[in-house]
């Protein structure tokens, strides 16, 4: 996946982790069993939960919603709400291509109800950056439930990461639909950020 691995404050992992995920990865497509074991060895949350949901990207269905909600629970032991919302974009993503879209909605709202608690701002429009792209990927109602919550919670100018999330948002609508972009910057609060987009894209 495309999103960087963790946040750059967050606590260095164990080597254990790193491994385990890889392993969680590698075993997923061909023994679930065996990969369950090396997702659940990694003693960090964060890469704990990203190898929870390579396994349920390849479970068989019955196994499926425990795993997402394993990895869901295994969430809350992030050393922050900035890791606990940012890593479900994992399972989150496992979720949308296994066409689990009542887990999904449960927890993006879940994921949107810990965002403003998130600091600093920073912290707060990158987790909520990765929660974003990947409901844009797959489920236009819930991506406008995270563009929403980002509108209330990110002032584009008070951070260059949440002027960076407006620009991505912006981008990858226009991508999807040209002129898009510009109901992504008239929704902006007023300010550099918002004049500099609106130059960006023509708008101005």
């Amino acid at each position: 996946m495309a999103l960087p691995q963790r946040h750059p404050h967050s606590p260095s992992p164990s080597r254990a982790s790193v491994i385990g995920r890889q392993r969680a990865g590698q075993l997923a497509p061909v023994d679930t069993a065996k990969a369950l074991e090396a997702a659940r060895a990694c003693p960090d949350a964060w890469y704990r939960v990203q190898a929870l949901a390579y396994v349920a990207e390849h479970a068989e269905p019955r196994l499926l919603v425990r795993l997402l909600e394993e990895a869901a629970r295994e969430a809350q032991s992030c050393h922050d709400s900035y890791g606990t919302v940012a890593v479900m974009a994992w399972p989150l993503r496992a979720a949308f291509r296994r066409q689990q879209t009542a887990f999904a909605e449960r927890a993006v709202k879940s994921c949107l109800a810990l965002a403003g608690g998130i600091e600093p701002l920073a912290s707060r429009a990158y987790a909520l950056e990765a929660l974003w792209q990947c409901c844009f990927e797959a489920d236009a109602g819930l991506a406008e439930l995270v563009w929403q919550r980002i509108l209330q919670l990110c002032h584009p100018d008070r951070s260059w990461r949440a002027a960076r999330l407006y620009l991505h948002v912006a981008e990858a609508s226009e991508r999807r639909n040209p002129g898009a972009a510009a109901a992504v910057v008239r929704a902006m609060a007023p300010g550099k950020a918002r004049g500099w987009l609106e130059r960006r894209f023509g708008l101005a």
